[in-house]
């Protein structure tokens, strides 16, 4: 099935009729699945790969989370991304307040999509056997303002040692009308270059022989 859909992307968060402002980008990758994923959890190493977001702050963590995984993300961790807009004022850096909503693994199933969607809708990886996603909802300021959004993450085994990235955000709200006028070719920009960061920084890692 072709991605994204025909008839556009939904969210949990911001349901397809609600969408004002959708943004997506994807890519394959010469790594493991598993190693890609462990990547984008982990929030400390940001500054060295992620020039869209280049630092995080996390709030809170969920009470079982062991101090060893505290730099990462988790179902239901509150944090703060510092986003860089224009790349030629890379200390210019907008703060935004997020929370994890969703969060599961070929190992550990999330049920945050009902199955029927899963199967027909065309937006997600129906097999989650063979998928590592993530997802964030902004919280806070932004959302006292009028915008609510949310964001997935998939990760899908395409083979031993590779995989495809897709990312995907939909915004609605009054604020999001405002958002799109403002910003909506620089955040597909910004969308694409994460995946080619996340990328580049997985086949580096891959091949110095991490396995994630």
């Amino acid at each position: 099935m072709a991605w994204p859909p025909a008839n556009g992307l939904t969210t949990q968060r911001v349901p397809r009729k609600d969408v004002i402002l959708p943004i997506y980008a994807s890519t394959t990758v010469a790594a493991p699945a598993s190693l890609v994923w462990s990547t984008l959890r982990d929030l400390s190493a940001f500054p060295t790969w992620n020039s869209f977001c280049p630092s995080a702050t996390i709030h809170s963590q969920p009470k079982d989370v062991p101090q060893t995984e505290a730099n990462l993300l988790h179902f239901d961790t509150s944090f703060t991304f510092n986003v860089v807009m224009d790349a030629s004022k890379p200390s210019k850096v907008t703060p935004t307040q997020c929370r994890v909503t969703d969060f599961s693994t070929p190992e550990a199933h999330s049920g945050y999509i009902p199955a029927d969607i899963l199967k027909e809708d065309g937006t997600y990886e129906a097999d989650l056997g063979k998928v590592y996603r993530i997802a964030w909802t902004t919280e806070g300021g932004f959302v006292a303002r009028g915008l609510r959004s949310e964001r997935f993450h998939e990760i899908i085994v395409l083979g031993e040692g590779q995989c495809e990235v897709r990312t995907w955000e939909c915004q609605g709200g009054v604020l999001a009308r405002a958002v799109k006028y403002y910003y909506k070719d620089t955040l597909k920009k910004k969308f694409a270059k994460w995946c080619e960061d996340l990328k580049r920084e997985a086949e580096k890692r891959a091949n110095n022989g991490a396995t994630g």
